[in-house]
Formats: structure tokens, sequence, C-alpha cells
């Protein structure tokens, strides 16, 4: 990132107010800041002590930089547009700085939202050829070489059988290997569990799609050879991708993001407010709840379709008092969090449970009415969160929205879960009235 400024990415315009100096800090996968002199400059600024209030973004499944700033902006600017148009009040004084995280993440879709590659041509071919490679390659690198050297090899053919499928497993076991921080959960995935999760993504030609977009509501475990026949490594893919990207914004979150967000709300009195997106909800909560040492209380979180467990907040997610591993963002952050959650989201409500579950969890799977989790690993996003002395509300329609009505954030309650289906009808569809209006509230209260 040599061609990054050392000082604020763009200044963007803001009511009443002088422009809003805008910065992005660039961090690589294992959270290291790629620009190191404007990490220092925004420290620098944030002491001067001319800022009121400190916006930190971090976006999710987005792996493009053009891609990340553009959402940073439209979510800006949908923001401001509000504001304005609807002749908001604004605290006073008003003085914003605004902070963009990116990282190396990679791109995702499932079920409806994939793109149709089989008649793909030309540009939308080549888009399409250079982001798998891309999955691949990011994919291949965390591998030694001469086991990479084979998983290229398998990844290639078109269809894969049940001993290669195995094969396949036993490659990539390194990649379930981390334990898992949000449910306090450290038995590892095994070569069945692979499969099943993989076999999950799978639909068959000649079954109907069941309950969660796939074939007869999910392959068992041990089922590859009832797949083998129609099974694509690509989904293979996906699901290794899923793993890599919670693995990784964790790590920016915890050693990255975290000890800048330490700084910041050590360098000033401005009150810091966070928004994230899919797992970019992780990158924050990871660099909130990392380390024992905490400056004072970020002011509000919001958390968009939050890619994480809907069971990270709860007081006990295995019955034994273990709190979910994100509990203690529950005493980290002044204001009621805000989780948008939403049936309409293919990606969260459908599939990432599927991703994500072992073996000794099928029994527990359920094709549950469509609010009710139907595991503990269903996603935040999806379902809202859960075991955590939350409220679960609905959003408020543009109609209330226009005569002022106001989320309610002055009680004792900890977490909102904002059931967001009406408005948010797809993973990326966040940006939008409703959300500018619950970061307005937050802003506000």
């Amino acid at each position: 990132m040599s061609t990054l400024p050392p000082g604020p990415y763009q200044l963007l315009p803001c009511l009443n107010a002088p422009p809003a100096p805008f910065y992005i800090l660039p961090f690589d996968k294992r959270g290291i800041c790629e620009a190191p002199a404007t990490r220092t400059r925004l420290l620098e600024d944030v002491a001067a002590g001319r800022y009121t209030d400190i916006f930190i973004f971090s976006h999710g499944w987005n792996n493009d930089w053009p891609g990340a700033v553009q959402s940073y902006r439209r979510f800006i600017a949908g923001f401001t547009a509000m504001v304005q148009e609807r002749q908001l009040a604004l605290p006073t004084p008003f003085r914003p700085l605004l902070i963009g995280i990116h990282w190396p993440s990679a791109a995702l879709t499932f079920g409806e939202e994939e793109a149709p590659t089989m008649a793909a041509t030309g540009e939308a071919l080549d888009a399409i050829v250079a982001v798998e490679a891309e999955r691949l390659r990011d994919l291949a690198e965390a591998l030694p070489a001469a086991v990479a050297a084979r998983f290229y090899t398998l990844l290639q053919q078109p269809r894969l059988t049940a001993a290669e499928t195995q094969e396949l497993a036993q490659l990539v076991a390194p990649f379930y290997a981390t334990a898992d921080d949000e449910l306090g959960d450290t038995a590892a995935f095994g070569v069945e569990d692979m499969v099943a999760a993989w076999s999950a993504l799978a639909p068959a030609p000649d079954r109907p799609l069941g309950e969660f977009g796939i074939a007869g509501g999910g392959a068992s475990p041990g089922a590859a050879a009832d797949v083998a026949q129609f099974f694509d490594p690509r989904l293979i893919v996906r699901g290794l991708t899923v793993f890599q990207m919670k693995d990784r914004a964790g790590a920016v979150g915890a050693h990255g993001v975290g000890p800048l967000l330490r700084e910041l709300l050590g360098a000033s009195t401005a009150r810091v407010h966070g928004a994230g997106h899919s797992y970019g909800c992780r990158v924050l909560l990871s660099a909130i709840c990392f380390g024992e040492t905490w400056p004072r209380p970020l002011h509000s979180l919001l958390l968009m379709q939050g890619a994480l467990s809907h069971l990270a907040f709860a007081a006990d997610v295995t019955g034994q008092e273990r709190p979910g591993g994100y509990r203690r963002a529950l005493d980290r952050v002044f204001l009621p969090l805000l989780c948008t959650f939403s049936q309409r989201d293919a990606a969260l409500h459908r599939f990432y449970h599927l991703v994500l579950r072992r073996d000794r969890d099928v029994g527990e799977m359920k094709i549950a009415a469509a609010g009710e989790p139907p595991s503990r690993y269903a996603a935040l996003g999806g379902y809202g969160p859960r075991g955590s002395g939350e409220h679960l509300i609905n959003v408020l329609d543009a109609a209330a929205i226009d005569a002022g009505a106001r989320y309610d954030l002055s009680s004792l309650i900890p977490i909102i879960g904002i059931d967001a289906t009406s408005t948010i009808g797809g993973h990326g569809d966040y940006s939008n009235l409703s959300t500018y209006w619950m970061l307005y509230n937050l802003l506000t209260a």
C-alpha cells in the first residue's frame, strides 16, 4: 500500500461542520497494519482533540479495495442524505472522523446469490475465473507445498469421487483445527464432519431442494458415496473459505483493529462508534473482546447481518456456565448493541449453519420455524441474538421513520436484535434507510 497517503484518504462532506476526514487502514491476513504512517497520522489527528465522534467501519465478504471503499462511501452518503432530507438534528457540536478498515476477505455467495458460471462467456467468464482462481490460491498458500500441489489437482476436476472427497478432507484438516471461540467449543472437525458440511451445500439434480435450498435437507455424514456423482469441488472451496474468512476476521480484529481501538479510546474523549457487516462484525467484536484491559467503553456498535453464531453473546452456550465468546462486548459498549437479521439473507439464514456443523450436531439440526434457529451454529444475521438477555423487535418502516419513531435504547437490555426481513433482501443489501436510521438512533441516544 505504498500509494496510500499518510493522511486521510479523502475529505467527505459533513452537515453543519467542516468536511470530515475519511481514513482507510489496510491490514494483512495476520492483522498487521499495511500503512503504519497512516495509522500514526490518524492517532495524532485524534489526539489533537478536534473531533466529537469517531466512526469505525468494517466490511465483510468483499475481497476488493474499490468495492470496500465504495461500500463505505455509499453508507456514509446514504446516512448524510437521510439526515439532510428529513432535517434531523445532530449532536451539538458534531465534528466526525471516519475510519474504514480494509482486510483481505474473499467474496462469497450461496444458493440463488451464486452467479451462473456454466452459461457465462466473455468478460463475465473472465471475472468468474479470476475470482475462483484467487480464492483457490489463497487457500492453497496456507498449505505445505506438497499438499498444495495435490489440493490443486483434486480441485481442478469437474467432479470428485467418494475416495477423492475423503482424501481432500484429510489434506485440508488444518483449516478446521481452530477452536470455535464464539461457542467455546474446542473439539476438532473430523473427516466425516467436513464431508457432511460440504455435502450439505450440494444440490442434487434428481432430488427436490429441501427447506434450506439443499438436496433433501442436506446429506448425512458419511454420505460422500451418495453425492459423488453430482458433487462439485467448487462447493468445497466455498465451504473452506467460510472457515478461512471466519478465522481471518478474528485475527485481524484481535491483533490489528483491537490495538488500534484501544489507542483511539485512550487518545481522546471522543465518542467512538463501530459499524460492521457480515464478517466485519467479527472483526470489530474480536477487537473489542480480545485482551484483558479496555480504556473505556465504545459508545455504540451496529452489527449488520453478522456472520457469527447467534449464541456468541449468550450467558451459557454449553449448559456448563460457559458464556459465548463475545459476551464481554456487552460490558465494553455503552449503548445496547443493535444487530440486524433477515430471513431473506440466504447465506446466513439457510446455509451458514450447514457449513459449520459437526457430525455430532446433526441430531440437533431441525427444520425450524422461520424465526427459530435450527442449531447452535445458526448465524446471528440469520436468526438474531439468543440467550443473552436480548430483546427481539421488528425494524421500523419508512412511515415510522418519517414520523420520528425511535428505538428504545434507554433500558438495561444489553443487546437488541432487529428483524429486518422487510428491508434487507439479501446478505449484501444492508445499506438502506432502515440501517441509516439505526445508526442515527445510536448517534443521538
